[in-house]
């Protein structure tokens, strides 16, 4: 059986992170399938050095293009199955199509940041993904809902399988001096950071907490990003407070969250949100909204605010910060909720789904 997966998107966050934790699981539970990946050749060689089975195909064309539709079926070799961890699939291939659909933020209500022409583009190819796909995996029951609710065709074939944490097996920091309050993610304006900002400046008014914001992601390179943003944070007077720290790497985000007070997700969309879980992996109580996917991933093990009221955000930080009980509480139900999610679970139920579609 001849397997071909698109990993473009290797070195973003999010789909990256998908691809960077799932592929080296599939390839392992799949010794008797041929495997190409579709990317970077720096990106990928490693994984090609290491595994006998693997092939890769040098595949540069941007995503939503129409030069990735012609690049791909150009450059794929003949194989019977193709694997998108997106929804930009490859629309003339013949095979046998499997898709990850991780969020439908592209036509959702709370995105009013794309154009009508970005919204009929996203719907048609969600759409078309579904359809032409034998199986659609997607990361969260909440993603499950907002495909009934926005009336897309091919539902029936959707799974629903929780991710990975993304990071594990990591040793509980001795740190006892939290120093900062730290958020995780990009400035996309679903992020919701406008009003974290906010709730920040009555954290320190109000409730006279004075401990620095932390930023953490990658800032500049997003095609909707919110514009001037972090210039006016860094003309203002809450610039000694607020730093951005730009992309890092996996080692460092560890120290980052053993080292930080809290996490805060104030987000307004979530498929399914892996910072808590990573905060959670290490030892970093977290507040996160009350919305979309944060309830189903995080469980009993966060504290939730409305993302919407600027007051409650702040108000659920201080209560975070000043009471120990309830951190350690946390703490301890992180642990725990972090166990639940290992992506060699999500490898193993992917595989037997292609199993099932091998043997149909």
């Amino acid at each position: 059986m001849r397997l071909s997966i698109d990993c473009r998107m290797w070195r973003s966050s999010g789909i990256g992170t998908y691809l960077r934790n799932l592929v080296p699981h599939l390839i392992t539970l799949l010794p008797n399938f041929k495997i190409y990946l579709l990317g970077h050749i720096n990106d990928l060689q490693q994984i090609n050095d290491e595994n006998d089975n693997v092939d890769i195909v040098e595949c540069n064309s941007p995503i939503y293009s129409i030069s990735e539709q012609y690049e791909m079926l150009r450059k794929m070799p003949k194989c019977d199955m193709f694997f998108s961890p997106h929804y930009n699939i490859p629309l003339l291939f013949r095979g046998i199509q499997i898709t990850t659909i991780h969020d439908l933020f592209h036509i959702a209500d709370e995105n009013d940041n794309k154009t009508l022409i970005m919204k009929i583009y996203a719907r048609g190819m969600l759409s078309a993904a579904l359809r032409k796909s034998r199986i659609v995996f997607t990361d969260s029951n909440f993603t499950l809902s907002e495909m009934i609710k926005y009336k897309l065709p091919g539902v029936e074939k959707v799974r629903v399988i929780h991710i990975g944490a993304g990071f594990s097996n990591i040793e509980k920091s001795a740190e006892n001096d939290r120093k900062y309050i730290v958020y995780v993610g990009n400035i996309k304006p679903h992020k919701n950071l406008k009003r974290l900002i906010t709730a920040y400046k009555i954290l320190h008014e109000k409730y006279n907490i004075k401990l620095p914001l932390m930023i953490v992601g990658e800032a500049d390179s997003f095609i909707t990003g919110i514009p001037g943003f972090r210039e006016e944070i860094a003309d203002s007077a809450w610039s000694k407070w607020i730093t951005f720290t730009g992309k890092v790497s996996d080692e460092k985000l560890i120290s980052i969250y053993q080292k930080a007070s809290i996490l805060v997700l104030p987000s307004l969309y979530e498929g399914f949100g892996l910072p808590p879980l990573e905060a959670m992996a290490c030892g970093c109580p977290c507040v996160v909204s009350n919305v979309a996917s944060l309830p189903e991933v995080c469980g009993e093990a966060a504290l939730y605010c409305d993302p919407y009221d600027v007051q409650d955000i702040a108000r659920k930080i201080y209560e975070l910060i000043v009471n120990d009980d309830l951190r350690e509480t946390l703490i301890a139900k992180g642990f725990k909720q972090v166990e639940t999610y290992k992506w060699e679970n999500t490898a193993t139920f992917i595989v037997k789904a292609l199993e099932e579609v091998i043997d149909c």
